[in-house]
């Protein structure tokens, strides 16, 4: 009976340990994803074109780029330019707190951790399927290996920040 117990246990944490090495492999996805959108997405408006381009025909590159900006949205929406937390943060009434408190007082207007991750990892398996569906697997594989170099000044706050991360954050995503 011992020796049962134990095996069980020892499963059970194997178990666990899997699901926590799963999740945090789909948040790096996620935050891959996410940093290649925008970094694609900040260079379209640059230069007007898909200067690395997965596959996509010249004829559907609109719809590519609309796809992205949709993808963006939904991962950013608690936190992108034009969210609660970043009104608070450039509001000119809040200039009379420190930059420290405003950041602080500025991040409650995100979603908690687990809420923020599941989202995060939602957005991404959506982000997925949308392009699997309008452009196929070959054009998901692509941005798979792509997604892998991508560099952008932008981030997905997928952890706890200390002060001076959490004010570059802002800096960052509320320009």
């Amino acid at each position: 009976m011992r020796k049962y117990f134990s095996e069980t246990i020892c499963a059970a944490g194997l178990i666990f340990l899997s699901s926590l090495s799963h999740a945090a492999t789909a948040i790096d996805d996620a935050e891959a994803s996410f940093v290649y959108i925008s970094s694609t997405l900040q260079t379209f408006k640059g230069s007007g074109r898909l200067l690395e381009n997965p596959g996509i025909d010249e004829a559907d590159s609109a719809h590519f780029i609309a796809a992205l900006e949709q993808a963006y949205q939904r991962f950013s929406r608690d936190f992108n330019s034009d969210s609660a937390m970043c009104s608070f943060y450039r509001d000119p009434e809040n200039g009379r707190m420190t930059i420290e408190e405003r950041a602080e007082l500025s991040f409650l207007y995100m979603r908690n951790m687990d809420d923020r991750l599941a989202l995060f990892r939602a957005a991404n398996a959506e982000f997925q399927q949308a392009i699997t569906d309008q452009f196929g697997r070959r054009v998901l594989d692509n941005i798979n290996g792509m997604k892998l170099h991508s560099v952008s000044n932008q981030w997905l706050p997928a952890a706890e920040f200390d002060e001076a991360a959490r004010i570059n954050f802002l800096d960052a995503m509320c320009s």
